[in-house]
């Protein structure tokens, strides 16, 4: 058993698929516990936000993607062992298509993006998390 205080998150993410493959960005962090790994567009879902409308958000914000044909997969629970506290994060996974147009990159969110297909995914340096969820629901 531990002492460290839990902090509970809530996370929207979308496993975005276009022309069969799926996209993964390579994450820009401060802590190097998550710099440069791999994950799916998403975030934080707000107070009183919707967990669709928090992914469909997301996407826009770090990809410059529209999302289309959203569908709810699931709910996934991840945690995190920090130093200082365990984040417990309840991870609203979403399947969608995206628009037509090219990524728009937020600078600051990531460093690169690919289109992999689903079953080459686990080869990238993945959040444990996404992992989890490709495992799950791909």
């Amino acid at each position: 058993m531990t002492d460290l205080p839990v902090k509970d998150v809530r996370i929207a993410v979308a496993m975005v698929i276009r022309d069969g493959n799926l996209l993964l960005l390579e994450r820009r962090d401060a802590n190097p516990m998550w710099d440069h790994k791999w994950e799916f567009p998403g975030g934080k879902i707000e107070e009183g936000e919707h967990p669709e409308n928090a992914m469909r958000r997301e996407v826009i914000e770090e990809t410059g993607l529209e999302v289309i044909d959203a569908e709810f997969l699931g709910l996934h629970l991840h945690k995190w062992y920090l130093p200082d506290r365990i984040l417990q994060v309840y991870l609203h996974c979403f399947r969608c298509g995206a628009g037509e147009g090219d990524i728009v990159r937020e600078e600051r969110g990531s460093y690169s993006h690919v289109w992999t297909k689903p079953q080459d995914a686990l080869a990238f340096d993945l959040l444990e998390a996404n992992a989890d969820l490709i495992r799950k629901f791909l």
